[in-house]
């Protein structure tokens, strides 16, 4: 079974690289053996590990180029278990290229397949917007879980989400599924609701995991980088938060 999970969502500022981080990290300290890819040119995530050590400095643009294998630009993290393949801004110039052709949006995809069984789950961070890269980590994926917070936009986003997976479905015959949706700086169900038309949020409530990410002060602390809540802190509300997240969504992966 191939085990690729997209954490997406076309809105800024829902956490989805806090999520990508955190949830890798909450596999790798449940035994699992996690590869996280960054996939924005912003590389938030790609801070956080130690080629400094290794003198490694590829990344994933000279992967798309053709220019190294991608075994070569994964290393190792501060965390057992769990790899990193690097993101760098020279990522959008590389896109630019990539987006003039629709069969490149199937790149990345040939990429992961050279890696996938040598870890038990592979998580892309995808950027927002409906440019190339977020094609590009959505087509490489089986699945993509969307983070959304509780403001009055969350539906349509999360609408406009799903034509996109439809578009993928159709245009790569691809069968890109619905992992889920994670609520983020979420106090309450009443509070996923609040914006949403009763009868739409009970077509669309299967889908929300029951485990919601709290407003966790640990997320507002000033950082030079991201970092996983976990290591720092893991009896905070978040951190306990990611790990929950992780052991609910683990049987769909079929990780014990």
């Amino acid at each position: 079974m191939r085990n690729v999970l997209t954490i997406s969502g076309l809105k800024g500022g829902t956490g989805k690289s806090i999520t990508a981080l955190n949830l890798s990290a909450s596999m790798a300290l449940y035994g699992k053996k996690v590869l996280l890819v960054d996939c924005d040119p912003q590389a938030s995530v790609s801070q956080w590990h130690k080629m400094a050590s290794k003198g490694n400095n590829h990344d994933l643009a000279q992967v798309l180029a053709g220019r190294i294998h991608v075994s070569d630009a994964v290393s190792e993290t501060d965390l057992d278990g769990l790899d990193i393949l690097p993101a760098g801004f020279g990522l959008f110039s590389m896109s630019l290229k990539l987006t003039r052709h629709i069969d490149n949006e199937k790149l990345l995809r040939l990429i992961i397949d050279e890696i996938e069984h040598d870890y038990d789950i592979i998580i892309l961070d995808a950027p927002s917007s409906c440019g190339y890269l977020s094609i590009a980590a959505l087509t490489a994926a089986d699945w993509v879980a969307a983070v959304v917070i509780p403001d009055e936009d969350w539906v349509s986003d999360f609408h406009s989400l799903i034509r996109i997976v439809r578009y993928i479905r159709q245009s790569h015959k691809i069968p890109l599924s619905i992992a889920g949706i994670l609520f983020n700086r979420c106090k309450s169900k009443k509070q996923m609701k609040n914006h949403a038309d009763s009868e739409v949020f009970e077509q669309i409530r299967p889908l929300i995991y029951k485990t919601m990410i709290p407003d966790d002060d640990m997320l507002d602390k000033p950082s030079p980088f991201l970092r996983p809540l976990s290591l720092y802190d893991i009896k905070g509300q978040a951190s306990q938060a990611y790990l929950a997240v992780a052991r609910e969504i683990s049987p769909a992966f079929n990780l014990k």
